[in-house]
């Protein structure tokens, strides 16, 4: 994370440039925050210039601290932006769904807190033994300053094959 530099358009053009280098390895859903990106294994420039970056290399989606960084444009559309607006704005209540696909399975959280942190505080992206038996996500994004970072937990509701999860919830992705 301390190599991350500021998103600039001559990042998003390299990262553009070597999209078809990187796999995603899912896609992250927030339906009511408009937010749809694909994951990458990793906190780099280039995966974050392409979507949400996992801060664990071997963490999996449903078990133990499924920890995850994205960008914040300040601009409440892109990247993480929209989490951070309606936080700002008091509209985002726990409860709020996300989704999350490996493309074979979706894996469902529930909101549970949110709150600003120092950028220091990185200890929240951890696998420690509580989340062993109650997994939960872990969301980042900078604010706008990149003085301080939003982070927002939630719990793992459980999982379905995406072949058997809703027409609702299959639309929600695109791959």
């Amino acid at each position: 994370m301390k190599n991350v530099q500021p998103v600039s358009p001559k990042s998003l053009a390299n990262a553009y440039q070597h999209r078809r280098d990187y796999r995603s390895v899912g896609q992250i859903v927030i339906r009511n925050q408009n937010i749809l990106l694909n994951i990458y294994r990793g906190v780099g420039n280039l995966e974050l210039n392409l979507g949400a970056g996992t801060m664990n290399q071997h963490q999996k989606m449903g078990e133990g601290n499924y920890a995850l960084a994205g960008h914040n444009m300040d601009n409440g559309r892109t990247f993480f932006s929209p989490l951070y607006t309606a936080k700002v704005r008091g509209n985002l209540p726990n409860g709020t769904t996300i989704f999350l696909t490996d493309y074979k399975k979706v894996y469902y959280y529930k909101i549970m807190s949110s709150s600003f942190i120092s950028v220091y505080n990185l200890k929240l992206a951890w696998n420690n033994k509580k989340f062993k038996e109650k997994p939960v996500i872990s969301l980042f994004t900078c604010d706008w300053t990149g003085q301080g970072r939003l982070f927002i937990r939630g719990k793992y509701t459980g999982s379905q094959s995406y072949k058997g999860a809703s027409k609702y919830v299959r639309s929600s992705f695109n791959f």
